[in-house]
């Protein structure tokens, strides 16, 4: 049965490997020689382009960041936000020796305040399906402050973490679930969480997901909710600062992602400007 499971492993590393549109990303230290530190200043932090879609691994030569939160190896990424809203998807695998590592992300702005925090029971486990193994993954909108150019992305582990496990489905049954069968009656596996692991960001700015999308592993709606705040404020922003052109291809994105209220927030806020004149 172990190895149904390893052979899924095996067959996904391979379709990952022949994925030229998968960057490989390293999270050594700037300092290989002494790869641990206390503070956040201090990490390799690397930016992205987007669209992106990344692999990277956590190993004994990824740096460490060991604070009140992290207490083990973290990925430090600086992602452009100058184009709106922000999709992302962050993936971890079970590895072929039953260990995952349980990701916690932590959003910042440029000086350091919080937007957005996902704690590691945020992500949902997603049994092995075809040529995709076990594994764990959140989906999320990042809405980041109106003229903001950038947001950074910390990916850690906590100890708290590092003590638990995570049920996984015995391979022989989820082949029988998936082919329609009876699943035999049979314990599930156990993955216990680790320090190290392999692990999948895609990030997508919501102005580019009509043009060069990259599609999650599972449907995925993104927050409309946040979407839709951003985009408001921005038209009601760029009216009242006279910049009606830039204010109306907001309004047409807008429209394009289902935000209603989109053209009466732009009627409005000219009708208030002309009456302030």
């Amino acid at each position: 049965m172990v190895k149904l499971k390893n052979v899924t492993l095996y067959l996904w590393a391979m379709f990952v490997a022949g994925c030229t549109s998968v960057s490989e990303v390293s999270t050594q230290a700037q300092n290989p020689a002494n790869n641990r530190t206390v503070s956040q200043a201090e990490l390799n932090w690397q930016e992205l382009s987007l669209p992106a879609d990344i692999n990277f691994e956590f190993n004994e030569k990824s740096q460490v960041l060991l604070d009140n939160n992290s207490t083990g190896p973290v990925a430090s990424f600086v992602i452009p936000a100058d184009r709106g809203p922000v999709d992302m998807v962050l993936t971890s695998h079970v590895g072929k020796e039953l260990t995952l590592y349980e990701p916690n992300v932590l959003v910042t702005d440029s000086k350091g305040g919080v937007l957005h925090h996902i704690k590691s029971n945020e992500f949902k486990y997603i049994p092995a399906r075809l040529l995709d193994g076990d594994r764990v993954q959140k989906q999320f909108t990042i809405v980041p402050q109106i003229g903001a150019d950038q947001v950074n992305v910390l990916i850690y582990t906590t100890s708290e973490d590092l003590r638990g496990s995570t049920t996984v489905i015995n391979p022989a049954k989820a082949f029988a679930i998936g082919t329609g069968t009876q699943p035999p009656m049979i314990p599930d596996l156990t993955a216990l969480h680790s320090e190290y692991g392999q692990l999948n960001l895609t990030v997508t700015a919501m102005s580019q997901t009509n043009l060069n999308p990259i599609l999650p592993t599972i449907d995925y709606v993104p927050e409309i909710e946040a979407k839709s705040a951003y985009y408001l404020n921005s038209i009601q922003n760029s009216v009242e600062q006279g910049d009606i052109d830039h204010a109306m291809t907001l309004v047409s994105e807008a429209e394009k992602l289902g935000i209603p209220s989109a053209r009466a927030t732009f009627i409005n806020a000219v009708q208030s400007r002309n009456e302030h004149k």
